[in-house]
């Protein structure tokens, strides 16, 4: 009766812990199995572009170099006054820091998601001249 008593204690704190040894040693093998979620990165699908435009209608790029900003920099600089609602007071900042030489006359920021881009800012609005 003590050697029942005994193994029936010793199967029961096996029964305990051994899901726990189980999720470190062999659970993780089951995400590749017949109902697993497909293995994916998260990649940054949503690329901001600053373009400029000059009255003839040549497209300058590359206007964070001109003005010595990296375009990793230049990107969560845009995507960060997107999501605040102020794409427009950057862009217009912006525009006021390029040198003069470059002959832009309105500035684009493009949002860019896979195949999509549409035109969230611009600045000086494409009427006039900046005041």
């Amino acid at each position: 009766m003590l050697r029942l008593r005994y193994a029936l204690s010793i199967i029961t704190i096996f029964a305990l812990f051994f899901p726990f040894i189980m999720q470190q040693t062999f659970f993780p093998f089951f995400r590749f199995g017949m109902f697993a979620e497909p293995v994916t990165r998260k990649i940054q699908t949503e690329t901001f572009h600053l373009i400029g435009v000059n009255e003839k209608g040549m497209v300058e790029k590359q206007l964070g170099e001109k003005v010595g900003v990296d375009q990793s920099k230049l990107n969560y600089l845009l995507r960060n006054y997107y999501y605040r609602g102020e794409a427009d007071k950057f862009t217009k900042q912006f525009y006021q820091l390029l040198p003069e030489d470059l002959h832009v006359d309105t500035v684009l920021v493009l949002r860019s998601m896979l195949n999509d881009s549409s035109i969230i800012a611009r600045y000086p609005n494409g009427k006039g001249s900046p005041k």
